[in-house]
C-alpha cells in the first residue's frame, strides 16, 4: 500500500490494482481534475475470483489482500475506482468515512450490488449497458495524454510509423501469421520510411518472437519495446510523439482510446479472428464518427483529424456534479 501525501483536507482518494488499464484510467482522470489525491494500492487473494455479487454479501472487503484502511487519517471528498475488482471496496469505503463521499467508478463493475448507490459510473458506449442516471456511456475509455516538446528525433527515415500491437482476448486468438501479415503490409507501402513496434502484456510469446525475427531481417524496423520482457522505461510516448503514422490492432480498446487522443490518423488493423463483436463495433463506431480510419487508408491523407477527449469530457462531468452537490448544501 502506498499513501501519497497531501496538505488540502479536500482530496480524491483513488483506488489502483494490478492491471495496467485500470491504472492507466485512474491516472489519467487524476491528471485532468487537477486535485490533492491519495493512492490505495490493492493486491488481491484467492478470493477475489468470485463475483462482485458474493463478495459484497460478505462485506466486500475479504478479497482484499493487507488493507489498512487506518491509514487513511482524512475523509476523502471523492472516491475513484476502476475496474470489477475495486467496486466492492470503494462501495463499502464510501461508508466508513463520515460525510459519505462522492463515488465515481470507472468501467460498468458486471455482477455488482448497490450500484445505485454510486453516485456516477462511467461505461463505454461498446458494452451495451442501458444508460441510467449515475451511469453515463462514454466513447472509449479515458487515457493518458502525454504532449512532449523539445525532443530531437533520431530517425530520419520518413514517414515514421508507429505499430501498437495487443494480444488474446478471451477466445480471441492473435496469431503470428497475422501480425506477420501487418507489418509486412506497413514495410511493403511505407518503403521509403521506418517503423516502430510496441507490443503489450497481452501480447503472446509466439507473436513476439515472429516480430523479432522479422525486424532482423529488415532494417526499416528501427525500435521493439516488449512490455513482458524488456524492463527499460516505456518509450511509447516518445515513440507517438515521434511517429507520423499511428497502427494499431482493434483488440485493446485503451490503446485506440489512447492514440485517438492525438492530432495524428489513426489506422485501425481489426477482423473478427482476433476481436469480439463488441471491439468490432467500437473499432466502426470510431472510423464512422472520423476518430479513425480502417488501416486499408494507411498512408493516405486524412483532411481532417478529430480528437477522442473521453478524458477531458469525463473529468469536466465529475467536477460539474461535485459543484452541484457543494451548491445544494
Amino acid at each position: 500500500m502506498n499513501l501519497f501525501k497531501t496538505k488540502n483536507k479536500n482530496y480524491v482518494l483513488a483506488i489502483i490494482d494490478d492491471r495496467t488499464g485500470n491504472r492507466n484510467q485512474v491516472f489519467a482522470i487524476l491528471k485532468e481534475l487537477k486535485l490533492p489525491y491519495k493512492i490505495l494500492d490493492v493486491k488481491y487473494n484467492w478470493l477475489a475470483k468470485f463475483p462482485n455479487c458474493i463478495l459484497q454479501v460478505f462485506g466486500g472487503l475479504m478479497h482484499i489482500k493487507d488493507l489498512k484502511i487506518e491509514k487513511i487519517k482524512a475523509n476523502p471528498t471523492l472516491i475513484l475506482s476502476c475496474g470489477r475488482r475495486t467496486f466492492p471496496l470503494a462501495s463499502k469505503l464510501k461508508y466508513l468515512f463520515t460525510g459519505y463521499p462522492y463515488f465515481v467508478h470507472l468501467m460498468y463493475p458486471r455482477f455488482s450490488l448497490n450500484l445505485n448507490k454510486c453516485n456516477l459510473i462511467f461505461t463505454p458506449c461498446h458494452d451495451n449497458i442501458k444508460k441510467k442516471d449515475n451511469i453515463i456511456n462514454t466513447l472509449g475509455s479515458p487515457a493518458p495524454l502525454n504532449i512532449l516538446k523539445n525532443i530531437n528525433n533520431p530517425y530520419n527515415s520518413k514517414p515514421i510509423t508507429l505499430l501498437l500491437i495487443g494480444g488474446n482476448h478471451g477466445k480471441y486468438i492473435l496469431k503470428s501469421d497475422t501480425i506477420r501479415f501487418l507489418i509486412n503490409e506497413i514495410l511493403k507501402k511505407n518503403y521509403k520510411g521506418s517503423v516502430l513496434i510496441s507490443t503489450s502484456r497481452r501480447t503472446p510469446n509466439k507473436v513476439i518472437k515472429a516480430i523479432d525475427s522479422l525486424a532482423k531481417n529488415n532494417p526499416k524496423i528501427k525500435n521493439i519495446f516488449h512490455p513482458k520482457k524488456d524492463y527499460k522505461k516505456n518509450p511509447l510516448k516518445e515513440l507517438i510523439h515521434f511517429a507520423n503514422e499511428l497502427v494499431v490492432t482493434g483488440d485493446s480498446i485503451s490503446m485506440i482510446s489512447e492514440l485517438c487522443q492525438y492530432k495524428k490518423p489513426v489506422r485501425i488493423f481489426f477482423n473478427e479472428k482476433f476481436c469480439s463483436p463488441k471491439h468490432i463495433n467500437f473499432c466502426k463506431k470510431l472510423i464512422h464518427e472520423g476518430y479513425a480510419y480502417p488501416f486499408e487508408t494507411f498512408l493516405k491523407k486524412c483532411n481532417k483529424i478529430k480528437t477522442i477527449n473521453t478524458t477531458k469530457k469525463i473529468s469536466r462531468k465529475i467536477l460539474g456534479k461535485i459543484n452541484n452537490e457543494k451548491n445544494k448544501l
